[in-house]
């Protein structure tokens, strides 16, 4: 069995943001009524939640596949499979979920600078998106390779 620490500690961290997800998801209309003064007034939600919410909810379903692909990466990782192709899939699904959400999120940019006014931050939530898609996909392929080269050396023993 693989021991290392970090990984114990990301995978409690992605099974919290399920918590955290739903938490959020039941949070956001209340946020959205908050007045100035309430202690969970939050000026971003508070004043451009009606432009942010469909965005958010639109995004929520991604954000639960790639929770889950990563749970399963990371339970694999503690089984000491991970030269596998099962990992590569999982990698390629958060891939889509980030190019997705990225999707979504430059839509969502359109149409609101379009339509009401312009929100920078949904722009660059949707850059951090398509950026963590780029990492993903380079991850995958470092994995696939190194499957690969792993196949060919089993091959000559």
């Amino acid at each position: 069995m693989y021991n290392d620490k970090t990984t114990g500690i990301t995978h409690f961290a992605v099974r919290l943001c399920y918590a955290l997800l739903a938490a959020a998801v039941i949070a956001f209309p209340i946020l959205m009524r908050a007045r100035e003064g309430d202690w969970y007034y939050f000026v971003m939600i508070a004043v451009h939640g009606k432009y942010l919410i469909y965005p958010f909810y639109a995004v929520v379903p991604l954000g639960y596949v790639a929770l889950v692909s990563l749970d399963r990466l990371l339970s694999n990782i503690k089984k000491d499979i991970v030269f596998d192709e099962r990992n590569v899939k999982l990698l390629n699904v958060l891939t889509v979920c980030c190019i997705l959400a990225a999707l979504v999120g430059s839509v969502s940019f359109v149409v609101i600078a379009c339509i009401y006014k312009s929100i920078e931050t949904v722009i660059l939530l949707a850059m951090g998106e398509g950026f963590m898609a780029l990492v993903v996909r380079v991850v995958r392929n470092i994995l696939k390779k190194a499957i690969e080269i792993k196949e060919d050396n089993d091959l000559v023993v």
